[in-house]
């Protein structure tokens, strides 16, 4: 039988996160002496020292991080749990985590999940929005279940349903004299300050298939991080970016930005729905693939 108790595990949570007794006690709605007592409880029950008083704020020893990890993992648990009978009290036995690279976006939301309440209303959907970076990573570490992400190529070492076919963009304001210009090349977008989601050049992109055979790179990176950042930006005039068409539709539709190709050629990539190697047969996530191809899905 556990010795704490679930408002001991918040108050651990609570007091790590503010580093300050009076902080977790407004979080909490408690008095800072119920909480100290509550701590005191706890304290004496494990026999063991969990926080120690630093200059400015509390700090877990090391029982301390041990139950706090604890913690954590319990009380995620619990909130998932408690959503998973919410969704069962109205119908939805299975829930699908989603995770979207940046620059899908989420335009596509509504019409895509139409399809799957229609065709399987029994399959709930959870978007995950703190894995937009690295979709797969999360992917294969277990924290979502299916991801949205764009590239030249398949990735690699995992299962993947062919969405839609998109055209690499540059992104540049209205009154930009690149927007009047019928495409650009390398050379021309590395002579302006470039705008992304973060430095780290990413697979089957721009900086692989523009930057990279032209030999040149932007002079002067800024780094975004969302897709809303990095068009505000570019709508300022602090520089141009390079997009997918399909990312940058309903921005275009506001009127104050425009799109180029880049080279006469014009550049390319592909929108994959990417789920782990041997996902069932028929399972929620397949059903979640299935249905956002066929209503977004175009050559």
């Amino acid at each position: 039988m556990t010795r704490l108790s679930i408002r001991q595990m918040q108050m651990m949570v609570a007091i790590a996160d503010t580093g300050s007794m009076s902080d977790a006690a407004v979080q909490l709605g408690l008095t800072q002496s119920a909480l100290s007592h509550r701590l005191k409880e706890a304290e004496r029950l494990l026999g063991v020292a969990l926080f120690t008083r630093g200059q400015r704020r509390l700090h877990t020893t090391s029982a301390g991080k041990r139950l706090l990890h604890a913690a954590r993992t319990v009380l995620g648990e619990l909130e998932r749990t408690e959503q998973d009978i919410q969704r069962l009290a109205v119908g939805i036995e299975e829930v699908v985590r989603l995770g979207v690279e940046a620059c899908g976006g989420y335009h596509w939301l509504p019409e895509g999940l139409s399809n799957l309440a229609e065709r399987h209303s029994q399959v709930g959907v959870k978007i995950v929005p703190d894995v937009s970076l690295e979709p797969c990573r999360a992917l294969r570490r277990g924290h979502v279940d299916l991801a949205l992400v764009a590239a030249s190529h398949p990735p690699v070492g995992y299962e993947t349903v062919l969405l839609r076919r998109d055209e690499l963009r540059l992104a540049t304001p209205h009154d930009h004299p690149f927007a009047q210009r019928d495409w650009v090349d390398a050379e021309d977008v590395a002579s302006e300050p470039y705008i992304a989601y973060h430095t780290t050049p990413e697979k089957g992109r721009e900086y692989e298939q523009l930057f990279s055979p032209a030999g040149v790179l932007p002079a002067k990176v800024i780094s975004a991080g969302v897709t809303d950042a990095v068009l505000s930006l570019v709508r300022g005039g602090l520089g141009v970016s390079i997009l997918p068409a399909w990312t940058l539709l309903p921005y275009l539709a506001q009127g104050d930005l425009s799109s180029v190709a880049l080279t006469d050629r014009g550049l390319y990539l592909n929108w994959y729905l990417v789920m782990r190697q041997g996902e069932a047969e028929g399972s929620a996530t397949r059903r979640l693939a299935h249905a956002l191809r066929d209503r977004l899905g175009r050559s």
